[in-house]
């Protein structure tokens, strides 16, 4: 059926589709390629039409990751919108960061208007039409992205936001990159046939064949040493539950290796803790459940003779360059939907825990147990890693999310954490730092309910433009809190030089190093930028105090930032 034409622009049936669609919210830094967008705003509010809720960012890197952030709870795409070349630009790191997140996201980009006569609406204008003028815009996303695509004709513009959504949400999900020139988004869209969603469905993966479940799980029921390694299988949050199920049924350790969401339950005893390379060498069977690296092969690899089984949303991850870990069964599939194939082989055939499961279970967890607490520095009253996370750790309740971007300290926050409820922490699948501040911003938009709680390292919070984000939280109704572990400087990259030049001389040359100076208050650039309020503490006396007050402080609608210096010997890194 054909509704009734009437004069819309593309940019306002653009807006008002991805309303319908579910899309919430449109991120966005608007520049002079926007202007039918700026007027379609204006004219849906006037006509009480729907669109999404505009989210102004003084930055891009806030705009998509927080996009980003929102999606990981929800699953669902937002709209991200940039000013052309520069404003795609500014996403900078926040692309690689989506497109290794697997998170679904359409980005929707300007280009410099076509037409110089004026004779139609959105002819350039300005002089920086002919300077942002880029011949191949894309490619500056291109290599992160699922799809990109110009919009030439207006009317197109239902079939290609469409096409957006469904490739995006499709699994593996991923970000899209839309562009239009200025006359296009100006453009009438003409008459359109009405959109029936369930016809533009992304696509879903399915299970294994009977025959490939059950070896598997013959193959699991029959090893003496398996192991379980999940990174990501925890977007899913009904899977959590169904390999807590299989892992009781067979008696499983699960590692979680950097994971990007509760893939297990921190606090299960077969949780066999989040080291990536222990256990790899000892176990005879490895299942690895959507995982990205699973070992580093200059550091171990499996047995010889060990079983290798991969079941994975992205086995073969096309989108690197080189990649390969070995797996005699690669499978394309839903692992929530294998696991449960395997729990309903399990009940059928009712076989008892092989007897030294559990033996196994509680060797493994003994070998990868967080390492002790490092002693304090020289300096009197000192606060290392552990100690602080066992501070935040006193924050947590049944309402808390914790997104957590601090490299050097990863593993001990992981191990002192040991987040359980599904949905309850978030990490970056990807490695561009000032994800973690801008990310807890979408997470709060997605669960306005939750009490979200960014942990992040001084250079992450630095990245992350934090100017903007605080700025956007506020003004949106998205306080956090966050907790800046200040351990005075870059540590990781002495970290990546130290695992290749072990005795370098290096480490002792400042001058090569990023370092934060004593005097340095972090905190205050939120407070500057949004009236957040702003904590620094360096005694381990008021820690605890500290953070309930800050904790208070959001929980009555206002971010708060807790900067806490820590003692620089103190860092413990995931190897």
């Amino acid at each position: 059926m054909t509704s009734q034409a009437v004069t819309l622009t593309a940019a306002r049936r653009l807006l008002e589709l991805a309303g319908r669609m579910g899309v919430h919210y449109i991120f966005t830094n608007l520049g002079s390629d926007h202007t039918a967008f700026i007027e379609a705003f204006a004219a849906i509010d006037d006509s009480g039409s729907t669109m999404p809720r505009i989210i102004i960012c003084p930055h891009e890197m806030t705009a998509l990751t927080a996009a980003h952030g929102y999606a990981m709870v929800t699953r669902r795409p937002q709209m991200v919108l940039v000013h052309v070349d520069v404003g795609t630009q500014n996403l900078g790191c926040s692309l690689h960061n989506a497109s290794r997140g697997r998170v679904p996201a359409i980005i929707v980009a300007g280009l410099s208007p076509v037409t110089v006569n004026g004779d139609r609406p959105g002819a350039r204008t300005e002089f920086i039409h002919y300077t942002q003028d880029a011949p191949r815009q894309h490619e500056i996303a291109a290599q992160y992205m699922k799809w990109t695509y110009e919009l030439r004709a207006p009317e197109m513009v239902d079939a290609v936001l469409m096409r957006a959504l469904q490739l995006s949400s499709s699994v593996p999900e991923g970000p899209v990159y839309l562009t239009g020139a200025r006359e296009v988004w100006e453009g009438p869209a003409g008459g359109h046939a009405e959109v029936v969603p369930a016809q533009w469905s992304p696509a879903r993966l399915g299970g294994l064949r009977h025959e490939e479940v059950a070896e598997l799980y013959d193959a699991l029921a029959q090893a003496k040493r398996p192991l379980v390694l999940t990174t990501y299988l925890g977007r899913n949050t009904a899977a959590v539950g169904r390999l807590v199920e299989l892992s009781e049924l067979l008696g499983l350790p699960v590692a979680e290796i950097a994971p990007q969401y509760v893939n297990f339950p921190g606090d299960h005893p077969h949780h066999a803790g989040y080291r990536r390379n222990a256990l790899v060498a000892e176990a005879d069977l490895i299942l690895m459940l959507d995982v990205d690296v699973p070992w580093i092969v200059s550091r171990t690899g499996p047995s010889t003779g060990a079983r290798l089984f991969h079941i994975d949303a992205d086995p073969v991850k096309e989108d690197m360059g080189f990649w390969h870990f070995p797996a005699e069964r690669s499978y394309r599939a839903d692992s929530d939907y294998v696991l449960q194939q395997l729990l309903d082989a399990g009940r059928q055939r009712k076989q008892p825990v092989p007897a030294d499961r559990q033996q196994w279970i509680l060797a493994a967890r003994e070998r990868v147990a967080a390492a002790p607490l490092p002693p304090l520095s020289v300096k009197q009253g000192g606060i290392t890693v552990k100690q602080l996370t066992l501070a935040v750790r006193e924050l947590v309740n049944e309402r808390t999310v914790v997104v957590c971007e601090e490299p050097s300290g990863t593993e001990t926050i992981l191990s002192t954490l040991r987040m359980s409820r599904p949905g309850s922490f978030y990490v970056n699948g990807g490695s561009g730092l000032g994800w973690g501040i801008n990310a807890a911003v979408g997470v709060k938009l997605a669960d306005p309910q939750a009490e979200v709680i960014a942990l992040t390292g001084d250079g992450s919070y630095l990245f992350g433009v934090p100017s903007s984000t605080y700025w956007v939280a506020q003004t949106y109704g998205a306080p956090v809190l966050t907790i800046i572990y200040n351990n005075r400087g870059w540590n990781s990259p002495k970290v990546s030089t130290n695992l290749v030049h072990a005795q370098s001389t290096a480490q002792r040359n400042d001058r090569y190093w990023i370092t934060v100076a004593a005097g340095a208050r972090l905190a205050d650039i939120a407070e500057a930028a949004s009236g957040a309020a702003a904590f620094r503490i360096d005694d381990a006396e008021h820690l605890q105090s500290t953070l309930r007050d800050a904790l208070e402080t959001v929980r009555h609608g206002r971010s708060a930032v807790v900067e806490v210096v820590l003692d620089p010997i103190s860092e413990q890194v995931l190897a």
